[in-house]
This record gives structure tokens, sequence and C-alpha cells, in this order.
């Protein structure tokens, strides 16, 4: 093919394919839903991913985003540079397990997000091994997590507390594996205790 007959061909091409990508719509191009920053109100969401094992990313009318479960604290996953606390994988394998993919009903706290804009409530899922069981408590008497009461988010401190003290008590979970210390390192346990 001489050199002008393939210039125009390629020349040809390239304005066929800006005439298809304009005719594409915009809403139909994928983009990255940021978190929503303003009130949310109660209600069913998905949960799309699991980000550890007290924070999950939902989609729910009017949110998309990273909620942090109120009242409990489970040891941490590992992170660049920081190694997991213990039993902070089988935390977070235990909500991925019991949560994802699942339609949860979303109970955003009196304070509704946290220094990281993450949402801060309860969920309870509709269906699945923990259907109809609030997720804090769960992971509290599993041995799963701590209790973390900060104000005023506390409506549930008093009965997440009992869950993890028969946790302990049975030792299940985390307090037979290793205890707190090690699941939380250089964290305080509840009451300074």
């Amino acid at each position: 093919m001489p050199p002008r007959r393939s210039t125009l061909l390629i020349l040809a091409l390239l304005v066929a394919a800006i005439i298809i990508a304009r005719l594409v719509p915009v809403s139909s191009q994928p983009t990255a839903a940021a978190p929503s920053t303003g009130p949310v109100v109660a209600g069913p969401g998905l949960v799309v991913e699991v980000l550890d094992g007290d924070t999950v990313r939902i989609q729910m009318a009017g949110y998309e985003g990273p909620v942090r479960i109120v009242g409990i604290d489970t040891p941490e996953i590992e992170h660049p540079g920081r190694p997991a606390g213990c039993f902070g994988t089988q935390a977070a394998d235990a909500t991925r397990a019991w949560l994802l993919d699942r339609v949860v009903d979303v109970q955003p706290a009196i304070e509704q997000r946290d220094r990281y804009e993450r949402l801060l409530a309860r969920i309870v899922p509709r269906d699945g091994p923990i259907a109809g069981r609030d997720l804090s408590r769960t992971l509290a008497l599993s041995g799963f997590a701590r209790e973390l009461a900060i104000a005023p988010n506390t409506d549930d401190a008093p009965a997440i507390a009992q869950q993890v003290a028969i946790a302990q008590r049975e030792a299940r979970g985390l307090w037979a594996a290793c205890g707190f210390a090690a699941a939380f390192p250089g964290k305080e346990p509840a009451g300074g205790k």
C-alpha cells in the first residue's frame, strides 16, 4: 500500500474512533464513586467489600463508601510496614464470610463520621449465617473483637461488653489464641484493665 494511502487509512480510523467515543453516553463510562459526606438515613445496603474485621464498603441509597462498625474493635490486618495483630486475619475472614455480597440493614450512629470520614453504623445482615443479628455483638461474642465505646455512640456498649466478657470467660477466638496484648498491640483495654 502506498504511504499516502496508509496515512489516509490511519487518519480515517482515528476520526472514526473519535466519533464513536463521542457517541457513547458519559453516564455509561465507569467512574470511581467517592464516599458521600452528608447525613445518611438508615436503610438497606449491599456489602461490596470487606476491608477488615470492623470495616466494610457499602452501596446504599444516599451513600457509597466505607462503614466502620461502632461499638467494637477487631485486631488490625497486615498493612504496609505494619504487621497484623493476632487474630486480625481471622476477624476479617469471619466478617467476609458473614457479609460479603449480602444485603444488610445499616443504622447510622448518632455521630455519623469518624476522623477518616467513614460512616459509623451498626449492621444487621438480612440473610446468611448471622441473619438478623447485629454484627458488632456477633463479632464480640465469637471472640473476634473487643468493646470500643466512643461517645456519643455508646448506646449498645453494655451489651457489647457483656458479649466480650462471655467470649473471654469461654476462651473464644482471640481470647484463647493470643489475648489482648498480642491482638491489640499498643492499645489499652476498656476501662484501663
